[in-house]
């Protein structure tokens, strides 16, 4: 046995002896977030915040900048908003407390106020005009709550429903009985007059105004007997009067009408001037079913229509009407309204979205009056405008919980406005959520967001001569990309930060591989890595990490590593571990995430298995279930290969530039299926080349060389090793018995190759180097095959193998060689293979070491069936060890022994005497992806789901390293941050734009700036804090003109209907005692609770006389 003091072999561990040359330390902790429940967007800065399940909100901005906020007691995240004109977060959680961050501050957002209400919070809803939220309470009321100064106001709207019903009841009409019908369920602030509040209840829908606190409008959807509604003819309670509940609410950008679902799956449009009856009742399949189709009716009633029961109708429960800048008329263009529900139960999930045509009538009435009510002409051409044109549906695998648009700058129109992504949060296997992002508005309905035209000449004429060519280009170009949009492209899922990888692209596991600079440098050359292959662009704040330790500049001696993992989606994605991205300042912020994702790299399989050859090779259900078992890369080539569970294995090459697919090309070998003439997604740089087949059953071992050779083995006990420059198969084992175990109780039970290893060395008895591939058996049953090149050129492996004998039950990748001198690896590379075409002169007194490793110990060998000269048991007191890696630091070399009891057990290198045990924390029972640097990431699964929920990045080397990886320094409202809230936008004219006297179809209403509204729902002791710069901006821009939406003409239109007012709104915002006689009397009532309970009765009471003239039900 091999002595310590032995000089024959060089003690390669010498420099690692000495305890303190090893600390463990987490370097980095990453999350994937499965417990999504409310999303939220801020369009001004681009911050992205997501509420979790488990008590925490987390915001993500720029490059580097991501924070966590832990909620109080850890309660679940309910509803989630951004204040736009105040820069503040607010939540509301499952105890009903309204919970309200300062984002302006410096570093970590600062929990601003706490908040308790006493009754369930069902809404909230803010406006970028003004300081204040509106908060709808299970009991019926409308707080406010003022969020520049961090307290509830005075101002509450009451139960406005329970006083129409009380009215109704008052009458002599009869009432539905119906508990729901007085909670509010939406409220909504007209987009553009912030006088006018929609309030959604469960009975239907009231317009407030708020200086006068009166009720303008109610709106209640009510069908008639024999109206099929949203539960259609075959319902029993067909031949009564319903009123189905309300459920969601969206206004039309104009303001002019308003969309309203409901719980039997139906959508009503309503006139804001005509609450008699809506514009339009449909469902996504049928128009009017509010109306009785008698010969439909008589049919059923006579049994002669068909009596299958149809599946349910969900309820509507979202909807979001937007507008984008895509017309001169101030009343806007074509506008989209996307609908969460009204599906079949049988039916798929997904989101609705409906293309909708401009609502510009050309016509106006020859008499505008305000007090006449909505004109047929208007009428009709808000009927016109609501024949949808188009519609697309978002599907998802698993039922939706909720979407979120995505708007391109602009937080006004609830924050729907010109939308270029939607975010969609569905539910997904063990009780997890998925949230999936892609473009929007689909292809198909792409039009409406393009942006006016600018005027040029109706003729080439009119151009000069060498103008001829640029504009038949353009037109080639815009032929070309209406014939696109007529193929009905689907739209392009959008890249999410790393953290919200879940559901379909959730994280299976992964692993940890380091990279020299030569490789790293080839590997992210060329302008396709700077493709951000449809990223959700979060640009809000910035990110830098501080050094006061003077560590930064030790990161630029640190190697380059790859994170690399595969999802459920079938794809495989590369993330950079670069140190040197950390180096950055206030001034010089982070430019890149850490771990920085290489979306240029990605893998998807699901383009592969879609292919007409695999296709032809499997089952109809194959892509379906398919599940990536591992995936393998070559450090040096940086070529992939990725298996399946069921045995499949794919090579993927890594190709600069775009390369054009070859054609299907017959391979010589069965078991291969040639994937060169495969395409994959433009810009990708990882091809297809081949596949291997052979339908032997799963996968057992693989080993991919970094000089052209690959080999796999089966768990029937075959191995396949194949050349790639065919590919051709140039070794193939087949199980005959021979390669099986034999005991009394299982005679013929295989006995597979569970290691498998290419490597560069000679051997005791063949000095001289040879492409080796080490092949081990289950039971330690090795055998050394060796690949040559022929005389032809071609390379072949040799008949009789060489035998010797490893650790039985080997572990994964636990077959090393290294050099006995530098502890270098000798890997089959390029380097390796120079010394096999051109053997060194030195070459016998050159000798390598074979350290191999099993369930119970480990080996060291020489020359690989050598003398043994190192050996280690791992004894019952260390626990399992799962992995085994050579480790490298300081020129030294050690073997690192990792246990599911998460230590890492020092061994030295060659003669395998026992160092040191370090004991790491431990947080999962999955086993570690180590490195071959001391470095290693611990996954931490989600029980229910298999989905990796968590990971932990770490090191043995944790010294004068940990500081540049702490979290950095975050700064969400940048100095050099220029944009601002843009104004509110301004009521549009009913009629053409081209009629100065149009009207505008508003009902008459004081319409406000967003200062004096926060003067009227504060009240008189509002103390005034120093507004924020934001705050500042968007009240100073109350008065102009709707930008995104009008021109100069808009501008000038809106200007004059407003005239009148104008005055108005100046002696408002002076003084509160400039404001009449009417404001006075509304402060107050705030003065006194009794004073304001006698106002309300009598303004009720006003109220009901002045709607004597309304008809219910016919009279």
């Amino acid at each position: 046995m091999f002595s310590r003091h032995d000089k024959t072999y060089t003690d390669l561990s010498a420099e690692l002896n000495d305890e303190s040359d090893w600390k463990v330390g987490t370097l980095k902790p990453l999350r994937y977030h499965l417990d999504i429940c409310t999303l939220a967007f801020e369009p001004v800065s681009g911050l992205l915040a997501i509420g979790t399940a488990s008590g925490y909100i987390h915001i993500y901005g720029s490059p580097g900048v991501e924070i966590s906020l832990a909620i109080p007691d850890r309660s679940r995240s309910k509803l989630l908003y951004f204040s736009s004109s105040t820069f503040h977060l607010l939540c509301i959680d499952s105890l009903q407390r309204l919970l309200l961050w300062n984002l302006s501050t410096h570093g970590k957002p600062r929990l601003q106020n706490i908040y308790n209400y006493r009754h369930s919070v069902n809404y909230v809803t803010l406006s970028p005009s003004h300081t204040h939220a509106f908060v709808a309470l299970s009991n019926g009321e409308i707080k406010t709550y003022d969020l520049l100064c961090s307290r509830n106001s005075q101002y509450t709207l009451p139960n406005m429903w329970a006083l129409y019903e009380e009215k109704v009841a008052a009458s002599g009409m009869p009432a539905y009985q119906d508990p729901g019908s007085q909670v509010p369920v939406e409220v909504v602030i007209h987009p553009r007059d912030l006088n006018l509040v929609l309030v959604a209840y469960g009975g239907g829908v009231v317009l407030s105004d708020l200086t006068q606190m009166t009720t303008l409008r109610t709106y209640e959807h009510v069908l008639p007997p024999g109206a099929p509604g949203g539960t259609g003819y075959h319902h029993p309670e067909l031949m009564n009067h319903s009123r189905p509940s309300v459920t969601a609410i969206a206004v039309h950008p104009t303001g002019h009408f308003f969309a309203v679902g409901y719980a039997d799956g139906c959508i009503a449009f309503w006139a804001l001037e005509d609450e008699d009856k809506p514009l339009l009742v449909m469902t996504l399949e049928e128009k009017d079913v509010h109306a009785v189709d008698a010969s439909r009716l008589e049919e059923v009633m006579s049994g002669a229509a068909p009596s299958d029961q149809v599946a349910e109708r969900e309820p509507i429960f979202k909807l979001a009407w937007s507008g984008y800048p895509n017309s001169s008329d101030p009343r806007g263009g074509d506008t989209t309204l996307t609908i969460l529900g009204g599906l079949r139960t049988d039916e798929s999930p997904a989101v609705t979205v409906l293309l909708f045509p401009p609502f510009n009538p050309t016509e106006a009435p020859q008499s505008p009056d305000p007090q006449a009510g909505l004109h047929p002409v208007i009428r009709d051409a808000m009927r016109q405008s609501l024949n949808y044109t188009n519609t697309y549906s978002y599907f998802t695998r698993s039922i939706v919980q909720d979407f979120l648009l995505i708007p391109r700058d602009n937080p006004h129109f609830s924050g729907t406005y010109d939308p270029v992504a939607i975010l969609l949060l569905s539910d997904h296997d063990g009780d997890t959520k998925a949230l999936e992002g892609y473009e929007f508005p689909p292809p198909s309905l792409i039009s409406v967001a393009k942006t006016i035209p600018e005027e040029v000449p109706t003729s080439v004429a009119e151009q000069p001569e060498d103008d001829e060519d640029d504009l038949l280009a353009k037109e080639l170009a815009n032929t070309l990309e209406s014939m696109k949009l007529e193929l009905g492209e689907d739209p392009k899922p959008l890249r999410l930060p790393a953290s919200l990888w879940n559901g379909p692209n959730g994280v299976i596991s992964g692993q940890l591989v380091a990279i020299d600079k030569s490789a790293y440098e080839i590997l992210i050359q060329g302008d396709d890595l700077k493709k951000d292959f449809g990223e959700l662009q979060l640009r809000g704040g910035v990110a830098w990490v501080d050094d006061p330790e003077g560590e930064m500049k030790l990161m630029k001696v640190q190697p380059i590593r790859l994170l690399i993992t595969h999802h459920r989606d079938l794809t495989v994605r590369f993330q950079e571990l670069n140190a040197r991205r950390l180096v950055s300042s206030e001034e010089a912020p982070l430019t890149a995430s850490f771990p920085n994702p290489l979306p240029a790299l990605t893998i998807d399989l699901a383009c592969v298995l879609a292919d007409s050859e695999i296709v032809a090779r499997t089952s109809p259900r194959f892509a379906d279930e398919a599940l990536i078992d591992s995936v393998h890369f070559a450090i040096e080539s940086l070529e992939t290969a990725v298996t399946l569970k069921t045995g499949e294995l794919f090579l993927y090459r890594s190709v600069h530039g775009e390369s054009t697919p070859g054609m299907p090309k017959q391979l010589e070998d069965r078991e291969l299926v040639s994937l060169q003439h495969a395409s994959v997604q433009p810009g990708r740089r990882y091809k297809p080349m081949f596949a291997l087949m052979p339908e032997r059953g799963r996968v057992a071992a693989f080993a991919l060389s970094d000089i052209g050779f690959t080999a796999a083995s089966y768990t029937d006990g075959s191995l396949f090793v194949v050349d790639m420059r065919g590919p051709k198969v140039i070794l193939r084992v087949v199980s005959d018995g021979k390669g099986e175990k034999h005991s009394f109780l299982h005679k013929h039970e295989p006995d597979p190759f569970t290691s498998l290893a290419f490597a560069v060395s000679g051997t005791a008895t063949e000095r001289i180097p040879q492409v080796l591939l080490i092949a081990t058996r289950d039971s330690g049953a090795t055998s050394i095959y060796t690949v040559y090149r022929t005389a032809e050129g071609s390379w072949a492996v040799k008949d009789m193998p060489a035998k010797t004998d490893a650790v039985p039950h080997p572990l994964p990748n636990s077959s090393i060689v290294i050099d006995s001198k530098t502890g270098y690896r000798c890997s089959a590379n390029r380097n390796g293979l120079s010394s096999v075409l051109a053997p060194p002169p030195d070459i016998d007194q050159k000798k390598t070491l074979w350290i191999n490793a099993g369930s119970k110990g480990v080996r060291c060998v020489v020359d690989i069936t050598g003398e043994k000269i190192g050996k280690a048991d791992w004894g019952s007191k260390l626990g399992k060890v799962e992995r085994i890696e050579v480790v490298q630091k300081n020129a030294a070399a050690v073997l690192v022994a990792y246990t599911d009891r998460r230590q890492a057990s020092i061994y030295s290198l060659p003669i395998l005497e026992h160092m040191h045990t370090l004991q790491m924390e431990q947080a999962s029972l999955e086993p570690l992806s180590p490195d071959s640097t001391g470095d290693y990431v611990e996954w931490i699964r989600h029980p229910a789901s298999g989905l990796i929920r968590a990971a932990h990045y770490g090191t043995l080397f944790d010294v004068r390293r940990s500081g540049p990886y702490a979290a950095p320094q975050v700064k969400l409202a940048s100095d050099t941050d220029s944009r601002a809230i843009p104004p509110q936008p301004q009521p549009v004219p009913i009629g053409p734009q081209s009629l100065i006297g149009s009207w505008l179809g508003y009902i008459t209403s004081q319409s406000m700036t967003g200062e004096q509204i926060d003067v009227l729902l504060a009240g008189p002791d509002r103390p005034i804090p120093p507004p924020t710069q934001r705050a500042q901006v968007a009240q100073g821009s109350q008065g102009a003109s709707n930008t995104p939406l009008g021109s100069i003409d808009a501008r000038k239109i809106a200007s004059s209907a407003s005239n009148t007012a104008s005055d108005l709104y100046n002696r408002l915002g002076s003084a509160l005692a400039e404001r009449g006689e009417a404001l006075g009397q509304l402060q107050e009532s705030f003065d006194s609770l009794e004073q304001g309970s006698k106002k309300m009765l009598a303004q009720s009471k006003s109220l009901a006389t002045q709607q004597t003239a309304k008809r219910w039900f016919g009279f």
